[in-house]
């Protein structure tokens, strides 16, 4: 179970929102905070969210456009209720934004398991992000090395090896990262 974190739930109807708050709140979340749909992307800009509960259609839309935004501007784990009839249509058009679908009316224990299950994913997409993240700057890093030694090459007419060699005893030598080296590199050759 988590230990806390904040659960937003939308609903137009009063009684889905204390239900799924209830859930929400025996699940381990600490703040809880529910919302018609009115202004709700406003709530959403402002606030940060580890699950929000989505209850279709909403009095001002159906709220497949709030789901898309959400999945957009936050990590929040996202799941839509929705009549039975309408689960199939509405995880063909939203499927790929990693939301769970569930179709109304909810029990219990099938929004607790879903629940658990959105928050492992979401725990585990954001692992992910996280270690993207990490290889986007070492590419970065990396192609900023390749540029001085491209560099080195043309300007000092050495090989590779010996450009490769000189970044990585100054990098040594003065005790920084050879992207920092490679960085002062550029700024002195690349005027």
């Amino acid at each position: 179970m988590a230990e806390s974190g904040s659960a937003l739930i939308i609903s137009s109807g009063e009684e889905f929102r204390e239900s799924a708050a209830l859930v929400a709140r025996e699940y381990g979340f600490g703040s809880i905070s529910v919302s018609d749909g009115k202004e709700v992307r406003s709530v959403i800009e402002n606030n940060s969210f580890d699950l929000i509960i989505l209850n279709t259609p909403l009095a001002d839309e159906f709220g497949l456009e709030l789901a898309s935004f959400i999945t957009h501007s936050t990590d929040a784990a996202v799941i839509i209720a929705a009549a039975s009839k309408n689960c199939d249509s509405i995880d063909k058009k939203i499927g790929e934004l990693g939301i769970c679908v569930l179709p109304k009316p909810l029990n219990k224990p099938v929004l607790l398991s879903t629940i658990r299950f959105a928050m492992a994913s979401r725990d585990k997409l954001s692992k992910l992000r996280e270690e993207n993240r990490k290889l986007e700057a070492k590419l970065h890093d990396q192609k900023q090395i390749n540029r001085a030694k491209c560099t080195l090459i043309q300007y000092l007419r050495i090989s590779e090896e010996d450009a490769h060699r000189q970044i990585q005893k100054r990098a040594m030598d003065q005790r920084v990262p050879e992207v920092e080296v490679a960085l002062d590199t550029l700024r002195t050759y690349e005027i």
